[in-house]
């Protein structure tokens, strides 16, 4: 008797010393040597700490270079090389407000804990190289192009603004907004979070090429507003290009900078389908995404 109560003894003190290394605040991040918060800022770290409580996922402001580049899997980086500038703990806070305003008001809490990236590594500036080619030396020149954020496994890398938010204009918040979003909604994709509908599928014949954009239009491909050039033209129509396409449109365009477009019969299909299915299925409202305007 007297070792069953023993026993029951040491499996409460056990208990109670286990509650102790986990209660909020001192948290580990699995597979990295970083433990939240990370405190370089407190006003930061307790925002960063109710995002954890709320969402799931690690907000890190100091992180390695190794785990930025990171991947589960083998070349799925491709041949692009990106780099990052830590950003300074006290602006953190300016980013945290950034970021509800442009990406989490857009969704509801629970499909953000199911959906967000295990780590979101908050950086100054993120980077891809770019490369050109330079007729007088007959050789690429290499340079570095800011980029609003960048996805791989599990994680997003996302830069900083240069300004507090409330000095931003609504067209800074604009752009940072479609091109965040842009970003975490092709790694829905990418994750196969986010699948095509069928009926979206079916409706352009990918195998048909198209030369220009009258006919691409017709063929029920759009711009991707992220890129300079009509995507579908260089032979590149995939199920994924196409909808990663109508993706970026919808949340860089309002309702009314589609109204060229779906007066194509076959991108007005395209939209509707999207727009329903995302709206039933995922509980995504992007016509709002597309029509935010901020003062």
């Amino acid at each position: 008797m007297k070792m069953r109560i023993y026993a029951i003894l040491l499996a409460i003190l056990f208990l109670g010393g286990c509650a102790k290394d986990t209660e909020i605040g001192k948290i580990m991040v699995p597979g990295a040597d970083y433990t939240l918060p990370q405190g370089g800022d407190v006003t930061a770290d307790q925002r960063i700490l109710k995002l954890y409580e709320t969402y799931g996922s690690y907000f890190l402001y100091e992180f390695s270079e190794k785990d930025f580049n990171w991947t589960q899997i083998s070349g799925s980086l491709g041949d692009d090389i990106f780099r990052f500038d830590p950003i300074e703990p006290g602006k953190v806070a300016n980013l945290l407000d950034l970021l509800q305003l442009t990406w989490f008001d857009f969704y509801d809490q629970e499909f953000l804990a199911k959906t967000m990236p295990i780590r979101i590594f908050l950086a100054e500036t993120v980077q891809l190289q770019v490369s050109e080619f330079d007729w007088g030396t007959w050789d690429y020149i290499l340079s570095w192009k800011d980029i609003y954020a960048r996805y791989l496994d599990n994680q997003i890398a996302i830069s900083n603004v240069d300004k507090n938010i409330t000095e931003m204009s609504a067209e800074e918040k604009r752009e940072y907004k479609s091109n965040l979003q842009s970003v975490f909604l092709e790694y829905l994709v990418t994750s196969a979070i986010i699948v095509a509908p069928d009926e979206f599928i079916a409706i352009s014949d990918y195998l048909n090429n198209v030369s220009d954009t009258e006919e691409a239009r017709n063929a029920g491909f759009v711009l991707n507003p992220t890129m300079d050039y009509e995507w579908s033209v260089d032979g590149n129509m995939t199920e994924s290009n196409d909808l990663n396409a109508y993706l970026t449109s919808l949340v860089f365009r309002t309702t009314e900078e589609w109204k060229e477009d779906i007066q194509y019969p076959l991108v007005k299909q395209k939209y509707d389908i999207l727009v329903n299915w995302l709206k039933t299925g995922y509980g995504i409202d992007i016509v709002k995404i597309g029509n935010a305007i901020y003062e």
